[in-house]
């Protein structure tokens, strides 16, 4: 790296953002070259280029990083340091996609792709998912003399995954509307010709896998506490089937944006409350963001700087939007009340607001109204509280 072979002074600079209500003081720390670099080449190259700098932010008791390096030095670095995640979500970059990371070949691609993943595989927990965002490759024609190719990637990933160790449990289909898709059948819709028909693309996929584990689900059910159990419970309205329609991400500055509410069903359908999620490539850091706002850690690296300064406004922004009030609640009072009479007392607050339980040791967690009128009518709730 330039940082470590002192080719370019750094200068550190400290942003400090202080949020309203009980969110703690918030510090980023990043290192700065003062010379521009030129854009990465392959793999090798682009992880010597990439500076060493982290923007870390502490939210209460959560440590929330994104590290500025190629993810193959930041997981071998998580490996050796014995580090362990619960939950991966990321999208790896597109093979094809211009000045982002330009790979030999083909080849070359599917062998980073099996160095990080057999990494993920060794720093993840036992039972724990890794959900990965793919999409079949489309080449365009380089003339009017060549044709248009896609690359099967999909189909080549799963039997690599299941190869490093990773057990396949799901796939799901992410349908974007059809407008959202490069048009490839102009010269069909002219001619009408067979074989010459090629279909609009839209859709990607979501392959959820395994680290295997001698124990069944239930046992990492059981190893949380019971509130970390009732907070971390999947409302109503989620994703009943494997097809889910979510319109694509449209304002981000990254090549290959995906959306929030994606990123926000997978967190929620494959971790509690309190783990730690992983993106590799983390890019404008869109998985930290849904990490941050569902209450679970996360670590996330990224090898160009650039999104480091998108990201840095993204997460400002979140904080300043997701601030919630405390509401000290007194057990006692609460626990001589019905479910009705808990809800109307609790009615002059927004259900979009989270509540903050602060009698246990400081230990902050949030709920939701509901999730608060069934806590109280547990017995546990005297005990955690």
């Amino acid at each position: 790296m330039n940082g470590e072979n002192g080719t370019n002074k750094k200068k550190l600079i400290k942003i400090k953002i202080k949020p309203k209500s009980s969110m703690t003081t918030q510090t980023v720390e990043k290192e700065k070259d003062e010379e521009k670099e030129e854009p990465p080449t392959t793999v090798d190259a682009a992880a010597s280029a990439a500076e060493t700098s982290t923007s870390t932010y502490k939210i209460e008791t959560c440590d929330y990083t994104i590290i500025n390096c190629c993810c193959i030095k930041g997981l071998t670095t998580m490996k050796d340091e014995n580090k362990k995640i619960h939950l991966t979500v990321t999208s790896p970059p597109y093979y094809n996609v211009k000045d982002y990371v330009n790979y030999a070949d083909y080849k070359d691609y599917l062998s980073t792709l099996r160095t990080v993943f057999t990494l993920i595989y060794e720093i993840t927990e036992d039972g724990r998912m890794c959900c990965v965002n793919l999409s079949n490759i489309l080449i365009q024609r380089e003339s009017r003399n060549c044709e248009s190719s896609r690359i099967p990637l999909v189909f080549h990933f799963v039997p690599l995954m299941e190869d490093i160790g990773w057990k396949f449990i799901e796939d799901i289909l992410w349908i974007k509307p059809e407008g959202a898709a490069k048009n490839r059948n102009g010269g069909f819709f002219q001619h009408r010709q067979p074989v010459a028909y090629k279909p609009n693309i839209i859709n990607e996929y979501i392959f959820v896998f395994q680290k295997p584990s001698k124990h069944l689900i239930d046992k990492i059910v059981r190893g949380y506490d019971a509130i970390t159990s009732l907070n971390s419970r999947v409302d109503d309205g989620y994703e009943r089937s494997n097809v889910w329609k979510i319109n694509p991400e449209t304002k981000s500055k990254h090549p290959a944006p995906y959306p929030e509410l994606l990123v926000d069903n997978l967190i929620k359908y494959y971790s509690f409350c309190g783990d730690t999620v992983l993106d590799p490539f983390v890019g404008s850091g869109t998985t930290t963001i849904s990490a941050f706002r569902l209450n679970r850690k996360s670590i996330g690296f990224e090898i160009h700087k650039d999104y480091m300064d998108i990201f840095e406004n993204r997460i400002k922004t979140t904080i300043k939007n997701n601030t919630q009030p405390n509401i000290a609640i007194d057990k006692d009072e609460y626990l001589n009340l019905n479910e009705e009479q808990i809800k109307k007392k609790l009615n002059k607050y927004s259900k979009k607001h989270l509540y903050h339980l602060v009698n246990n040791d400081c230990k902050y967690k949030s709920f939701s109204k509901d999730k608060i009128v069934d806590l109280i009518h547990q017995l546990n709730f005297v005990d955690a509280t």
